[in-house]
């Protein structure tokens, strides 16, 4: 167990023995005096944790072996009472008209009776190892403790997800890698120049911001980014060029490549190379020149590592070399991140500053976290933290140590959270809405964490703060400005792992720890599907985590044998896999909260056994292309609050899904719903079909949702249309919907529009994709519009207000389409002030006769459109700002 999250499992576990669910279980199998003795227990125990864990790290092994005890006990009461919430669940499902027969049986009379005993000896033999656990804790003398000191409600004052990255004093190392670049006098076709440095320094940073650099992105053609963060993979570098992942031969990724790149001159950026186990392998380095184009005069290729040895072999030219900031930098840097307001630095101690620089070496990974930890600590506190716990150095070997007193005093559910990400290969970006539903799935994350409110955004303030803390860095954000991904700094990973220990266990080539301490597992490896998961059984009992990486070969092994063997999983990732179909025996894994079988590309059909999965939370199913209809008895899933089927946009949609299930509407803890597929329902399948109207309860909904438009049928269309009462979906960002070519007569346009008009999206809709015309009433938050197919829309009737927050918008295939206003007088697009980007593809030529001329100051549009920054009419760019560069910007539409 990660070391400080005992403590976070004991107060969820008293939480829940004091909850309904647990007082209802009590009547119904008269356990209730066996249940308030294991809370009583369990609270003495609690109180003396964090004393324990703090000697425990002394390496004191007395007390390392009654944690261990501790630990198992109250994994197996998590077990315990995660069955209690399943049997609550289970009679809540009575109270439907339809039950299966298997529920009706297990609430029979007799079945509870004997059950009831079972759980009354499950209960008592728990509490007596627990009693016995307290009972050795008292020849430790270990101090009774409060509450922890900090909490998420605490600290997430100090948190920003905005905050941009801060860089400092690299002004002349960016110069000297930009130089080299842009210099076309090597005697090489493609040059090379490795940057250099210990850990820690900002290599990675570096390479980045002159990678991103406006000059160097004109200078070159093509631009590619491979994070290797690991020894020379020739195969995987040349996968991450091409932008893919493949099992095909080098010579055709080797081709594909120099398709990709033709003739153009490109920079090409291997980041975190490492030694090999026996050093550098020469010949790999050859092999990986050979596949690279070399025709392109003026290419490069930046080479970012720790180690000289690479650095030496792989450079042209000398190595740049990046050293520590200098002390003025260091405390320029300290300051901003421990004074993100500006506010008291200036009352900081001469003494304390030259300690502060003096023992964090100039070592930007350092600076920060350490920067974060103080500015949460009282100035009197400083100077001996500083004397006390800092090394006098941060040299490699002890810079684990170093950030992992910025660990130390995290809140333990967040510890648990943290040492949970070494289940991620290093380097390997991380989809930071996935990582949050882990760790709702595993319990590290509840309500109790900050007072209340939706678990995700609990979760998602949790990322916030460790971010804040410099635990992740490197995030993305979609279009919307929501957070998407992150990646971990390769010593933080390390610091994870350290704290993790062999709980959590990465299982990569030639290596596998596992052991009857582990209950996550991650295979960063190829595993054979048609055969079991390499994991002794006694091991896979108590495992709560398999994640697969990458999975090949079909079959029913490796299913089948997760199955039967793997029951107490609470999170279950197979993708991407080629498993043909599930096993029924899936409603065995009556634990699980998160399922991912997405990019699976041979399974039709989900077994409807999954129905039974009542825990589940999160079901993932993007990218499985030949996957038809969703089980019949979905409806049972009442604690479902993500379903991804994946959506056009994306490119991950699940093409051949033909409709809804009928029920879906009865799922109102829904936060996700990624596309609804709107279907006919004069079909052999009518009556499992489910219509538009499944929306109306589902006002939890969040995000993006996508509307495919696969059939529809007379007036009974609108009606459902008006029943998804999208004017309720408060939380919605993006509406994206599609319409089925196919229908395409004048008497179904009539009706889509029709249908289209009777939606009424919330007016905090951010961004809408439509085909087909349907009114833009009361969008005023609206920032991005995309608009295609329109073949009756001869302009756009604005609202009265106009559209004051509209940024984008996309207008394409709309052959009726003659002006942008339906008033001329008010100029075209004047009354969006807003609009950063305007496109205009394949429209009528009298609108492209009207925007011809549009971009010189002397025409009388000119006061209409100054200030949009990029306008693109069919294939003419007009490009005031210059941001509008080689068609990046269209990037953001379809």
């Amino acid at each position: 167990m990660a070391e400080g999250v005992l403590f976070n499992i004991a107060e969820e576990i008293i939480k829940t023995l004091g909850s309904l669910t647990a007082q209802e279980v009590a009547l119904w199998w008269g356990i209730k005096d066996q249940l308030w003795k294991l809370n009583n227990t369990v609270t003495r125990i609690k109180a003396v944790i964090q004393d324990a864990e703090e000697q425990a790290q002394k390496q004191n092994h007395q007390i390392e072996d009654w944690l261990m005890k501790l630990r198992e006990a109250a994994y197996d009461a998590e077990d315990l009472l995660d069955d209690f919430s399943i049997q609550v669940l289970r009679k809540q499902l009575m109270s439907g008209k339809r039950v299966s027969r298997e529920v009706r049986l297990f609430f029979s009379r007799s079945n509870q009776f004997v059950y009831g005993l079972r759980m009354g000896h499950r209960v008592k033999a728990l509490r007596e190892r627990l009693d016995d656990i307290e009972t050795d804790s008292k020849k430790f003398n270990f101090d009774v403790r409060g509450e922890e000191r900090a909490s998420l409600t605490t600290v997430r004052e100090q948190t920003t997800s905005s905050e941009p990255e801060i860089i400092v004093g690299r002004e002349s190392d960016k110069e000297a890698v930009k130089t080299f670049l842009m210099n076309s006098n090597y005697e090489h076709n493609v040059s090379v120049i490795s940057v250099v440095g210990m850990g820690g320094l900002g290599k990675t940073t570096l390479a980045q911001h002159v990678f991103n650099d406006e000059q160097v992105k004109a200078h070159f053609g093509a631009r590619l980014w491979v994070s290797v963060s690991g020894s020379l993979d020739v195969r995987k570098i040349i996968k991450g060029a091409v932008g893919r992942d493949s099992d095909d031969q080098l010579e055709s990724l080797k081709n594909e490549f120099e398709e990709k790149i033709g003739k153009k001159k490109y920079l090409l950026v291997l980041d975190d190379v490492w030694d090999g186990e026996e050093g550098l392998d020469g010949e790999k380095w050859d092999r990986l020149k050979e596949l690279l184009p070399r025709d392109a005069v003026g290419s490069k290729i930046v080479v970012t590592t720790r180690s000289h040895v690479i650095a030496n072999f792989t450079s042209t030219i000398a190595p740049h070399v990046l050293e520590g900031l200098s002390v003025g930098e260091s405390w320029d840097l300290f300051r901003r991140k421990a004074f993100p307001q500006g506010q008291g630095s200036g009352h900081v101690d001469e003494r304390i500053r030259k300690e502060i620089v003096k023992r964090c070496c100039g070592v930007p990974l350092v600076i920060k976290a350490i920067a974060r930890l103080m500015s949460l600590k009282d100035r009197a506190q400083w100077l001996p933290f500083i004397q006390q716990e800092l090394p006098n150095r941060v040299q490699d070997d002890n810079i684990i140590h170093t950030l992992k007193l910025s660990y130390d005093p995290l809140p333990s559910f967040m510890k648990h959270c943290f040492a949970y990400c070494s289940l991620f290969p290093k380097g390997r970006r991380i989809d930071v809405k996935s990582l949050i539903q882990f760790w709702i799935a595993q319990g590290f994350i509840s309500s109790s964490c900050s007072g209340g409110g939706c678990l995700d955004i609990v979760g998602l303030r949790c990322f916030e703060h460790l971010l804040w803390r410099s635990f992740f860095h490197e995030v993305e954000k979609d279009r919307l400005g929501n957070i998407k991904s992150c990646k971990m700094h390769d010593f933080m990973h390390d610091l994870a792992t350290k704290v993790a220990g062999f709980q959590s266990i990465k299982v990569e080539r030639g290596g596998n720890r596992i052991c009857d301490l582990t209950r996550h597992v991650s295979f960063d490896t190829k595993l054979d599907l048609s055969q079991q998961i390499p994991i002794p059984l006694p091991y896979a009992r108590s495992l709560r985590t398999v994640i697969l990486f990458q999975g090949r070969k079909r079959g029913k092994g490796a299913w089948e044998s997760i199955c039967r063997d793997f029951r107490r999983l609470r999170v279950l990732v197979l993708s991407p896999s080629v498993i043909e179909e599930g096993s029924p025996l899936i409603q065995k894994l009556k634990h699980l909260k998160y399922l991912d079988l997405s990019n699976n590309y041979e399974m039709e059909a989900l077994p409807n056994s999954v129905t039974n999965l009542i825990n589940l939370q999160v079901l993932k199913l993007n990218g499985c292309s030949k996957l038809k209809e969703l089980p019949r008895g979905i409806s049972k899933l009442i604690n479902l609050r993500h379903l991804d089927v994946g959506c056009i946009l994306d490119g991950d949609l699940c093409e051949d899904l033909e409709y809804m299930p009928r029920g879906i509407g009865k799922l109102t803890s829904l936060q996700t719903l990624s596309c609804f597929v709107v279907a006919k329902k004069r079909s052999p399948k009518s009556e499992m079909i489910g219509g538009l109207d499944e929306l109306r309860r589902l006002n939890e909904l969040r995000g993006r949702l996508e509307i495919r438009v696969k059939g529809y049928e007379g007036g009974s269309c609108i009606s459902e249309f008006e029943g998804a009462k999208l004017i309720d979906k408060q939380y919605l960002q993006s509406l994206t919907i599609w319409r089925n070519p196919k229908l395409d007569s004048d008497s179904d346009i009539d009706l889509y529009d029709k249908m289209m008009q009777s939606l009424q999206p919330n007016s905090s809709l951010q961004e809408w994709r439509v085909e087909g015309y349907g009114g833009l009433q009361n969008l005023s938050s609206l920032q991005s519009l995309s608009i295609s197919r329109c073949s009756r829309l001869k302009s756009l009737p604005l609202p009265d207000k106009g559209m004051p927050s509209l940024q984008k918008l996309l207008i394409r295939h709309c052959r009726g389409l003659k002006s942008l206003s339906e008033s001329e007088s008010q100029g075209r697009i004047a009354h969006l002030p807003s609009l950063q980007l305007l496109i205009i593809k394949d429209c009528s030529e009298e609108l492209r006769g009207r925007t011809r001329g549009w971009g010189k100051e002397s025409e009388e549009e000119w006061p209409n459109i100054k200030h949009i920054l990029d306008i693109v009419i069919d294939r003419n760019y007009i490009q005031k700002e210059g941001r509008y560069v080689k068609g990046e910007g269209i990037l953001i539409f379809p």
